[in-house]
Formats: C-alpha cells, sequence, structure tokens
C-alpha cells in the first residue's frame, strides 16, 4: 500500500510538472541544489576515523551460514587466522540441506573460541536478522562483527578495526568491501567497479558530516548501539541498511574504513545478479517507508537528513519519474522535463567510479576505462528498481530470505589471507 502511494505521488508530481508553467524551472533548480550537493561528496577531505590502538574491547564474531558447503572450511580457516587477544566465534547454520554444518565442525574441531548453532527451520524464526538476534543474545563481546559466508580478512583485521569504536559516539563500522572474482567476467568486473563506486561515496558522505551506511559483510556494531535501537529488525529483507537509517535516527556515528577491507564473491551470472540486486531495492525502498516520520521530522539533524534524501531520490524515485516522465512526454508532443536531473545523477555517478578508480591507485587510462565498463554495469539497477517497486506495490510483503549461493571456487587450499 505504501509503495503504491509513493507511485501515485511520483505520477502526479511528474504530470504537475509537465502541466504547470514553471515545471522546468522546477526541475533546473532541484538539478542545481543536486549538483552543489554533489560536488560538496566528490572534494570534500575525508580524514581517517580516530583510532586508540590501546582500546582492546572483547569481540564477538557472528556468521549467519545457509547452504555454505563450498566455502564454509575456508571460512574457518580465515577465522582461526585472526590475531586478535579476545574474541570468539559464533556461527549459525541456518537449516542447510547440505552439508555445511559437518564442513564447519570439521574445520573448527579444536578451537575453543568457535561456538557452533545449528538451527531447525520449524522451531526458528525465519530470516537472517532472526538469525543475527539470536547469535547477538548469546555472544559476550562488546563489539559484534558481521561477515558472510564468503568473507575473507587479514589477520590483523580485528586489531586494525576495533579501536575505531575508542570514540564512544561510533555506533557502527562499515569496511570497504572487495570482489575477489572480480576478473571472472563482465558482471564481476562489474561489481568490482561497484564496490569502488560505493566505498568513495561512503568515505565522502562520512568526510561531510552525511550518512554512511552498513553493507553486512565487513560489518561491525557495538553492543550497547545495537541494544539501544532494539537490536537487527527481523520484518525485512536487507537487515544492513535498516539498521543503518535506526542507528543514525537513534544519535549514533556510523564510522568508514577503506583500509582494511573485506574480500567477497560477486555472483557471475545475469539472474543472480537481479535477485541480490531486487533484494536490496526491496529492503532500501522500504526502509524509507518505515522510518518516514521520524526521518521527515529531522532526527538525525539536517545534514543527515538532505544527505539520506538525496540519494534515495537518486537511487530509488528518479528512475521511476524518469520514466514517467518519459510517458508524459510522448503524450504530450514535447521534450522530456527531467534531463537535467537526470543528467547530474549520471555525472555524479560517473565521477563516483572514476573517482573511486583514482583512490586506489588505478592509473588514468585504466580507470577511464573501468569507469565506462561500470557506468555500463550499472544501468541493471533501472529495471532492477523499476520491476521490484512496481511488485512491491502490488504483492504483499514476503520476509525470506533470499540469500546469495556461495561457489567457493578457489577453495581452502588456494585461499592466502
Amino acid at each position: 500500500m505504501q509503495t503504491a502511494l509513493v507511485w501515485s505521488a511520483l505520477v502526479l508530481f511528474v504530470l504537475a510538472l509537465h502541466l504547470i508553467p514553471t515545471g522546468a524551472s522546477v526541475v533546473w533548480l532541484a538539478a542545481g541544489l543536486t549538483g552543489l550537493y554533489a560536488v560538496r561528496v566528490l572534494f570534500a577531505l575525508s580524514p581517517r576515523p580516530k583510532s586508540d590502538p590501546a582500546y582492546r574491547p572483547r569481540v564477538s564474531v557472528l556468521v549467519a551460514a545457509k547452504n555454505e558447503q563450498a566455502v564454509a572450511a575456508q571460512l574457518v580457516a580465515m577465522l582461526r587466522r585472526l590475531d586478535y587477544p579476545d574474541f570468539e566465534v559464533w556461527i549459525a547454520d541456518d537449516g542447510s540441506t547440505d552439508r555445511t554444518y559437518q564442513r564447519l565442525l570439521e574445520a573448527g574441531r579444536g578451537w575453543q573460541a568457535l561456538h557452533l548453532v545449528r538451527r531447525i527451520p520449524e522451531r526458528s524464526r525465519p530470516g537472517k536478522s532472526a538469525v543475527l538476534n539470536e547469535l547477538r543474545e548469546r555472544a559476550t563481546g562488546d563489539i559484534l562483527v558481521v561477515f558472510d559466508a564468503d568473507a575473507r580478512v587479514e589477520p590483523d583485521f580485528l586489531s586494525r578495526t576495533v579501536p575505531l569504536f575508542a570514540v564512544s559516539s561510533v555506533g557502527a563500522l562499515q569496511v570497504r568491501k572487495r570482489v575477489h572474482n572480480a576478473d571472472f567476467n563482465f558482471w564481476t568486473r562489474g561489481q568490482s567497479a561497484e564496490m569502488l563506486l560505493d566505498a568513495f561515496y561512503q568515505q565522502q558522505r562520512a568526510a561531510i558530516g552525511g550518512t554512511a551506511e552498513l553493507r553486512g559483510n565487513g560489518q561491525l556494531v557495538r553492543a550497547a548501539a545495537l541494544e539501544a535501537v532494539g537490536g537487527w529488525n527481523e520484518a525485512t529483507v536487507t537487515d544492513d541498511l535498516d539498521l543503518t537509517l535506526r542507528l543514525h535516527l537513534g544519535g549514533w556515528q556510523i564510522a568508514f574504513a577503506s583500509d582494511p577491507c573485506v574480500d567477497e564473491e560477486g555472483v557471475t551470472t545475469w539472474s543472480a545478479l537481479w535477485r541480490q540486486r531486487s533484494r536490496w531495492a526491496e529492503g532500501g525502498f522500504q526502509r524509507y517507508l518505515d522510518y518516514a516520520p521520524r526521518l521527515f521530522g529531522g532526527a538525525m539533524g539536517t545534514t543527515k537528513t538532505v544527505d539520506q534524501l538525496i540519494f534515495c531520490t537518486i537511487q530509488y524515485l528518479m528512475p521511476v519519474a524518469a520514466v514517467l516522465d518519459l510517458l508524459f512526454a510522448f503524450q504530450r508532443g514535447a521534450a522530456p522535463l527531467l534531463t537535467p536531473l537526470v543528467l547530474v545523477a549520471t555525472v555524479f555517478t560517473v565521477c563516483g567510479f572514476y573517482f573511486g578508480q583514482r583512490e586506489r591507485g588505478v592509473q588514468v587510462g585504466r580507470a577511464m576505462l573501468e569507469t565506462l565498463a561500470g557506468t555500463i554495469y550499472f544501468l541493471h539497477w533501472f529495471p532492477v528498481i523499476l520491476v521490484k517497486l512496481a511488485r512491491t506495490a502490488l504483492e504483499p510483503k514476503k520476509l525470506v530470505w533470499v540469500k546469495t549461493a556461495h561457489q567457493g571456487e578457489y577453495g581452502t587450499a588456494d585461499f592466502k589471507p
């Protein structure tokens, strides 16, 4: 119902732009303001978050695993290499139908820090958030570290990230994600460029006092902050994006670190990418509907609110509005009105791709090629948003953990953290 109302509002808004004499002026004003904000984001100076190496609280690593036999042993091998004085590991096998639990058990034999939880679907609440909440109730750490089953990090990961929580206002930290199979095909190459784009935006948004966001894998959360906002929301399909807004609304800061990073496996087919991004689109948009009163009420402060509204418009509303604009323009035999805003958003994205590449030391020529390929790849977001928002408006909400299937094609023997 809420999404249907948003569609109705967009239809009326775009139609009004075409009917009123000042419609084009409104669009140019919006494009100008968005452009100014884009320039501020792109060229902000981004100092590394403050850190205290002496701050070494107890850490709990949490992993929700479902049908992960391909990467289970690799996961445990990576976690056993972590070099940190006081940490525990909690891995939940969420009703796997393959050999996930057996492989976790075999790989973790004799390791006292590892705790395995075997969930029975018929007796457990569904969804990844429910799994994480169950592990949170068992964990004893002051800092909770969330990994996906395909995560790969260096042994000093905890020693380099946990000290960032010495600043008491930091409720969570997200590290840069990197696709380890980027050279596999066009889709994985595009995801690799997208991760650099996302990391750059995260870094820059945090630098201007905006809202850095959580991305699930490689996510660290202060246990007290999580408790203060009520734990992970079990009525969402994107636990990380939902928690992002609730932490910011609760007055907590989310820091971002480009190093160290977490490596993960990119999906290798269009169908897998479509399923993954459809879930991201649904959960990412739903959070704005769920928390709209508090968001528009200024609970996060002006800078964070503006930051969220601009990125919400560019990511979710503009693709729909642009299609509606084309339809009305065609029907009236006129030019599309939203072109200036679409161009600003496009230039903003292209610059993000390029600066993200250059931030990691990629040479100019290669950065330009990767920017072009990444921009072409990123066009998939338009049909994903249109289809998902249309289906969300017409269908009831389904709370299903549509997890990404991991192949683990490199195997444990080839893994060198």
